[in-house]
Parts: structure tokens; sequence; C-alpha cells
């Protein structure tokens, strides 16, 4: 970790360097170690530092970005040559286009104590809790990995702000002949992955998944577990809030914003202060992240505006522009997805007859406009039988329209868990949801 002094100093070189070019750029550095394992065996410990500067220049309304991870003196100056050979060439944009405005806050720092201390030896400490869950029959596959990402926004105008935070993820798959179980976890530091608990529950359910049997395509009641849930909502947020494309009318939002969309106990935000998210401060415009509603209280409230789709049509940006190289480009870095108000012991124990689907083996949008998804249940899909979980499935595909599930929904569970997400990690609960369409079998 290099500390808030040296970004300082690198901000004085960019200014003294870059004279008479008007700039944003994101300094970056991540420290990171990894533990994988398989069949059961730690075979692989590495760790990586990396450093990283993009810069976005301005020039008579022409806009060119560049990345570079030599930070030296040399480093820069050919950046800086690479970049206005690139606005020689380029063309003015169609809207005109500024500097974000100075933002001045405190530096953040984040870091916890466990992950600055970590090692080998903690990450393999873990590993043997998952080989005594896994006992004689279960295989275990997955990693384990802690990091260190400190982040700066500068620019020509005197913006100065620097971010530290910590991590730690995990990934545990375990295999019983052909069955599986899946679980992730992410957290800000070791003693706040809620491992035990976790470890026994993909653990049983690779054990109760051997033997699946076959069921009829068709619409069922579906409890799907946080990992899932992760997943849709993800989804959600890509396909229907991106502000650049519902201003260009190619997102659902244009017909749903602003409507009751499902019941009451449905919220949905983006919140940095959330205490079981990893919080981004500040997106890599600099503009300061706020907790944003997207669903609330069941009404779809809010699309994202990146910088460049808020200059675009003048809207205020909502921070949300992740990279510098598209900033038309909109993602929510701390989605949470809140707890409803049933025990999850009741939404089994209520349902007579449906479907427990752990998580998902992808998902893929079919229909942007109608907002509709396909994919494949995996690691642990299973009957519900008078509030049990019973029979194991084979895995089924699925075509839903995520505004018909967001009505369909029947309850919301109060235990939410962090999951570690495709891109950033994201905070669900489990759902129980009426006429889910799984389309067909898997062989």
């Amino acid at each position: 970790m290099r500390g808030e002094n040296y970004y300082r100093n690198i901000f004085r070189i960019l200014y003294e360097n870059f004279v008479g070019l008007n700039y944003l750029a994101v300094v970056s550095e991540s420290e990171s170690a990894l533990t994988r394992f398989a069949n059961s065996q730690i075979h692989q410990n590495v760790s990586e530092k990396k450093s990283t500067l993009t810069m976005l220049v301005t020039k008579d309304n022409k806009v060119v970005c560049s990345t570079t991870n030599d930070l030296t003196i040399n480093g820069l100056k050919a950046l800086k040559a690479r970049l206005e050979a690139m606005l020689e060439n380029a063309t003015p944009l169609d809207y005109q286009f500024k500097l974000p405005d100075l933002t001045v806050a405190y530096p953040v720092e984040n870091v916890d104590e466990s992950v600055k201390n970590a090692s080998a030896e903690t990450r393999a400490g873990i590993f043997d809790k998952i080989l005594s869950a896994c006992g004689n029959d279960v295989q275990a596959f997955g990693y384990i990995e802690d990091e260190i990402t400190e982040i700066c926004v500068v620019s020509s105008n005197g913006m100065f702000l620097y971010q530290a935070g910590s991590k730690v993820s995990f990934n545990f798959v375990p295999l019983k002949d052909s069955a599986s179980g899946y679980v992730s976890s992410c957290a800000k530091g070791y003693k706040d992955l809620n491992l035990e608990e976790k470890i026994k529950r993909a653990v049983e359910f690779a054990r109760m998944s051997v033997n699946p049997v076959e069921i009829d395509p068709g619409t069922y009641t579906v409890i799907l577990g946080p990992e899932a849930v992760a997943d849709l909502f993800t989804y959600f947020v890509y396909a229907c809030t991106n502000g650049y494309m519902h201003e260009l009318g190619m997102s659902s939002s244009v017909k749903f914003l602003g409507q009751k969309i499902g019941p009451d106990e449905l919220n949905v935000f983006d919140d940095p202060y959330h205490p079981d998210q990893i919080p981004l401060s500040f997106d890599m415009c600099g503009k300061k992240r706020e907790r944003i509603p997207i669903i609330e209280n069941g009404v779809f409230k809010n699309v994202l505006y990146p910088y460049g789709a808020a200059l675009r049509f003048g809207k205020k940006p909502t921070g949300h522009t992740i990279s510098l190289e598209n900033m038309d480009y909109a993602m929510a870095p701390n989605l949470v997805v809140a707890a409803g108000s049933q025990p999850l012991e009741e939404m089994l124990a209520s349902t007579e007859s449906g479907i427990f689907v752990n998580t998902f083996h992808y998902m893929n949008v079919v229909d942007p406009h109608e907002a509709i998804f396909t994919g494949m249940t995996r690691h642990g899909t299973f009957l519900i039988e008078k509030g049990k979980l019973t029979k194991p499935i084979k895995n089924m595909r699925f075509n839903i329209k995520f505004f018909d599930f967001a009505k369909n929904l029947i309850a919301i569970s109060k235990e939410t868990e962090t999951v570690a997400g495709s891109y950033f990690p994201i905070v669900a609960p489990y759902m129980k949801v009426a006429n889910f369409n799984f389309t067909s079998k898997t062989a």
C-alpha cells in the first residue's frame, strides 16, 4: 500500500508534465494474493501488484483516452506524446464536453487489519476449514483471495480524491461424484466472511444433489437463493437502468420507469454506505457516490447516468462512471437488494410444492426492450414438497420477463448475504416467486 502522499506526488508530477492539457486521470494500484485449490489440494499460491494510470485529455471538444502501467517520468512523457497524437486525429464530439467540476473530499482509508496482515498461511487456514467440512466423500474446488486497492482521481483543474480499501473473497464448489454445490462470499476483512455456515450449506447441497430426477418444463413456484437473486438483479441493472440507453429509447426503462413494478417490500439500491458492502466513495470522474434507490417500495425509481451520458443529455451524473474509456456505460458497484420480512424457514414451510434454485450457471439478455432474460440452473436445484427440500432436479433452462418476475414476487427473506458477484459484491436475500418459467430440460 503506497499511501496518500505517494498519490499527491503523482498529482504534482502530472501537473508539471502535462502543462497546457486539460485532463482527468485515474491512478490506481492493487496488491492481491490468491490461493487456489482443486481436488481437495492447494495447487497455486500467487500474488500480484499492479499500477495503472488512465488519462483522459480534451481539446477543441475532442476527447481521447489512454492507459499505461509505466508511471516513471519517461513513461508519462510517452503517454503525453501518445495522447497529443490521438488528439490530432480525433473527431470532435457531437455534444459539448467539459471536465467534471472540482470535487474536494477527505481521503478515505477503509483497509481491514486482517487483510494487511494476511498471508498464504491465512488462506490455507480457510482451506483447512473447507476440507474439514468436505469429509472423505466430497472434493473441494475454488479459491480464496485478499486484496488492497488504492484509487486516486486527479484533474488539471485541481481535483484530488483518494480512497484505499480492502476486500476478501472466496468461491467454493464442492463436488460429490457429478453433483455439486456452490457458495461465494465477499467482505472487507476475514472476520466478516461468515465462512462456516456457507461452507456447510454448499457441502450439504452437493451431497443432496446426487442422482437428480427429471421434471417437465413449465411454470413453478420457485425460491431463489442469494446467488441467483444477485445474478438476476445484476442483469436487471445492466439491461434496464443505463441512462444512456434510456435516453435513446432502447431500454425497458422507457416503459417502466416511475411505475409500480413489484410489492412494497421490493427495494433495490446502490449504497456505498451499506455495512455489508465494499464501499466505492467516488466514481472515476470524481463524483461523490450516494445511496441511490433504483426500486423503492416496489416503484422503479431511477436510472443511472454516467458522466458522459449526463453531459450528452443534460442530466445530473449519478456517480456511476466506472471507466474513463466508456463514459456512457453505467454500473452499480454497491448493489443491495434489501431484506424483506419473512424468515427463510417460513418461506420454505409455506411452500407446498415448488423448486429451490441455489444459483445460475449463466444468464443472457434475450430482449432488452422487454427485459427478457434466459439462463440455466446449477449447483443445487431441488424439489420443494410440503415445505422441505426433497429430490434433486436435473438442471433446467429458463426464460423470464423481469417485470413479470417482480410482479409475481410472493416473499423476500429477512436473511441477506454478500456474494462475490461477477464484477462487484452484491447484497441479496432469498426470494419466493410464482410462475417462474422453465422452458426445457438439460442433458
